[in-house]
């Protein structure tokens, strides 16, 4: 196993000291390519790894980190998405490839079976390395951050929608309304919410209306910046206006607890969810690119597996 003094690693779990690594690589990157890569690096999910998830690959020279890799899963064991960042110093010396065959090792090694690697759209060189790995498109989401002078005036509903903290007896209703809103097995919005809400930097949130459990929302909070995420309405109950009032309700309560810089993804082709944050103040900022690796296919890119 190589030390942290020179090579790569793949530790069982990230440590403090590597979380700040992380944060500093992030940093550098940023100030050299021009564009944001922090927001797309979750570092609440780096700071909490479950027992038993990927592993995320570190490259250091020296006694600095110039490589990583971060690998998450969000519920369904058999998909992944991966991240890798390379110190601009550094480029162009096969690291990034090294650590992507890691990543695949790591997938294989847990019978994970889809690969999305994470591009962001300003990117011509993670375009180009996607391209190089054999990755097909699957999807592209914009980032939107909330425009504080675009927040619409507060409007009293004749029907109001409550927020109220949820607990562990809520996971069964919540990943129903999850799973329904977007069409994915319940079992698996069940095992992404138990995990995600022993984050103790997310709250997560159940919406009712008269009573009735209408939505799911959740906020994560890191370094003073806020996400939204987990977000969904019951089908029967969408074009209602309870999105708009737990998008809002959230974001006032984001901002009274002093958060300055609150983000929110959405696809770009769900034209309804992007109509929708528009106009409770949000506006795009950057769009990032997911490329699906399917790793049954991995032998068709044999460069990724074996030393040339």
């Amino acid at each position: 196993m190589p030390t942290d003094d020179d090579g790569m690693m793949i530790p069982a779990g990230l440590s403090a000291q590597q979380v700040n690594q992380v944060r500093v690589l992030a940093g550098l990157c940023e100030a050299r390519d021009g564009y944001g890569v922090e927001a797309r690096l979750d570092f609440g999910t780096l700071e909490t790894r479950p027992e038993g998830s990927p592993s995320d690959v570190l490259w250091y020279e020296n006694g600095q980190l110039v490589g990583f890799a971060c690998i998450y899963g969000y519920g369904d064991p058999s998909k992944v998405e991966a991240s890798i960042l390379v110190h601009p110093d550094f480029r162009r010396r096969g690291i990034g490839r090294l650590m992507a065959r890691a990543v695949v090792r790591e997938c294989h090694k847990r019978g994970v079976r889809r690969l999305l690697l994470v591009v962001p759209q300003e990117s011509r060189e993670g375009a180009e390395f996607a391209r190089a790995m054999g990755t097909q498109h699957s999807h592209s989401e914009y980032t939107m951050d909330l425009d504080v002078k675009r927040i619409p005036p507060f409007e009293r509903a004749p029907d109001p929608v409550e927020l109220r903290p949820a607990g562990a007896e809520d996971v069964p209703i919540m990943a129903a309304i999850v799973a329904s809103a977007f069409a994915e097995p319940t079992q698996e919005e069940e095992q992404a919410l138990v995990r995600l809400m022993k984050d103790p930097s997310r709250i997560t949130y159940l919406a009712t209306q008269d009573g009735r459990p209408v939505g799911v929302i959740q906020s994560a909070v890191s370094d003073g910046r806020a996400f939204v995420v987990h977000f969904a309405v019951r089908p029967e109950m969408q074009g209602k206006g309870i999105g708009r009032q737990m998008l809002l309700a959230i974001v006032h309560g984001l901002l009274n607890s002093g958060s300055q810089w609150i983000t929110i993804e959405v696809e770009t082709d769900n034209r309804n969810a992007l109509s929708l944050y528009e106009r409770c103040g949000f506006v795009t900022v950057n769009g990032t690119d997911y490329e699906l690796l399917e790793l049954p296919r991995i032998p068709t890119a044999p460069e990724l597996l074996f030393d040339q």
